[in-house]
Formats: C-alpha cells, structure tokens, sequence
C-alpha cells in the first residue's frame, strides 16, 4: 500500500504515511520548526476552536496546541487512516482537546459559524481544482465571521535551494496551475474571504492569512 489518488486527491498511506511521510517532510523542510513559521502568531484564547485541513500525522494541529490553552479544541481531517492514527496515538501530547476524522476538507462534517481558525499546510496542492475551490467555500461556510483562514502552500519558487529543487516538478501541468497563478486570493475574496499577511517562509512555500468579513447586518 502506497500514495493513493482518487477524485478528492491524493492521501499518503503504508510506506507513505505515517512515521515515514513525517521523516520524509522533514527532509524536505517540513519539521517541527516550520510548522512553528506557518503559525507565526496565532494563538488561540480560552474557548476558541479550530480546524486543520488535511492534516496528515498533525504537524500544524500539534504546533497549534502546544500554544493552547486547555479549553480549546483543535479538529483534524485527512483522507489517510494511517495518517489519522499516527495523530491520534499522540493527541495526549497536548492538554487541550485534539480530535481527528476522515473526510475529505470539500466536505466538512461541522455546523456552520463552528470555528475561530481554519488552517491547512501543503495539502491543497494535492487535490483536484474543483475539489480546492469547493474547500475554500466549505472555509468560508464553518469560519465565524471575522475568523481566520491560514493557508500555507507552494506558490510559484524564488530564488534559493527549495525553489531550485521544486521548479522542475511544479512548472508544468494543469493540476499546478492554481499554485503557480496564486488563485487563492481571487477565490477567497469571492466568499468573503479578505488577505491579510501574505509572505513566503522560503524559497517555494508561500503564508496567506486571510480573515472572514462580518456579514452586513439585516
């Protein structure tokens, strides 16, 4: 058993998941200390809940709770069983509530208005378009008004040792594109979705930060 690419993307299994998808992260930059960067800083006050967008072994929801307070809750969704079970053998390793569920981030099985902060780190890019335009309204759907939306993925390379290591597997191809273009301000905007700090952490991978406007009152 290996990587498997269905119609909601692909989801990282047996020798790809796991232990092994985390050793393999790390090589490729992707430890502890980058999911600290991806956070910057955001925290989460007594009470608050987020979300956490494919999120593999828990790398980000891990970070997160590490600076939560013991009253909040973080929820994770990922496609991968074997995923999901390295991260909840480890979701005593922090004192707030760490739970995780298999399904797919374009259908989220939470209420409407349930979340603070919905985050998601290099896992876009590995579903469908549709399937990430159908994600950004499910964001916008369970975020309260004035939430926020942290999206962390690869973007078009800079200069520097990951952009020249990943321009030749991102350059091309349809699937790429929406990465490439950097779409997710557009498509966030389309759902009331407003950026508000927007950087790379290296030479590929890019930080958007994005805040739910209030509706306008009836």
């Amino acid at each position: 058993m290996g990587m498997r690419t269905g119609e909601k993307g692909r989801s990282f299994e047996g020798i790809w998941g796991g232990r092994n998808y985390e050793a393999l992260a790390s090589a490729f930059g992707m430890g502890p200390r980058f999911y600290e960067r991806a956070l910057g800083g955001l925290v989460l006050a007594p009470g608050m809940k987020a979300l956490d967008l494919g999120c593999g072994p828990g790398g980000l929801s891990f970070a997160l709770g590490a600076r939560s307070p013991v009253d909040t809750q973080i929820h994770g969704v990922d496609l991968s069983v074997d995923q999901l079970d390295l991260a909840s053998r480890r979701a005593g390793r922090v004192s707030c509530s760490l739970r995780f569920h298999r399904c797919s981030m374009d259908e989220l099985p939470f209420p409407d208005g349930e979340f603070d902060l919905v985050m998601t780190s290099m896992a876009l890019h590995e579903t469908p378009p549709e399937v990430r335009r159908r994600t950004v309204g499910e964001v916008a759907r369970v975020l309260r008004d004035g939430g926020r939306f942290l999206l962390v993925d690869w973007s078009r390379p800079h200069l520097g040792l990951w952009g020249a290591v990943w321009f030749p597997l991102v350059c091309w191809g349809e699937r790429n594109r929406d990465n490439w273009n950097n779409v997710y301000p557009e498509l966030c905007r389309s759902r009331d979705l407003i950026l508000e700090e927007d950087c790379y952490l290296n030479s590929i991978t890019r930080r958007q930060l994005f805040r739910k406007a209030p509706r306008p009152a009836a």
